[in-house]
């Protein structure tokens, strides 16, 4: 019920641009902050990609996981996905690297 709170009904006739504000407000409101011993560090790859690390204080070295978002290439980023990333990295110890990538 909190989630549909933030898409009105007509949210399919709303731009992107549009979308993507009502989501990444939503994203922002579900946070809860990093599980404890998870911190991340925000860089870049070749040609100013942007990606997210997330370690844990207690690191698993057997794997590492990397992290592309959903979001039909229109919604979705870093932000969006920082809890889900954060989880990831808590609950199975290996590193977890966040790639964000041009949405349409």
């Amino acid at each position: 019920e909190k989630t549909n709170s933030y898409y009105p009904p007509d949210t399919i006739d709303y731009t992107i641009e549009e979308q993507r504000a009502i989501y990444d407000r939503m994203c922002r409101e579900f946070f809860a902050g990093y599980p404890q011993g998870v911190t991340a560090e925000t860089t870049g790859i070749a040609d100013g990609i942007p990606i997210r690390i997330y370690r844990n204080a207690e690191p698993d070295n057997a794997a590492m996981v990397l992290y592309i978002h959903g979001g039909g290439f229109i919604l979705g980023g870093l932000d969006s996905h920082d809890d889900v990333c954060a989880e990831l990295c808590a609950r199975t110890g290996f590193e977890v690297v966040s790639l964000d990538y041009r949405l349409v």
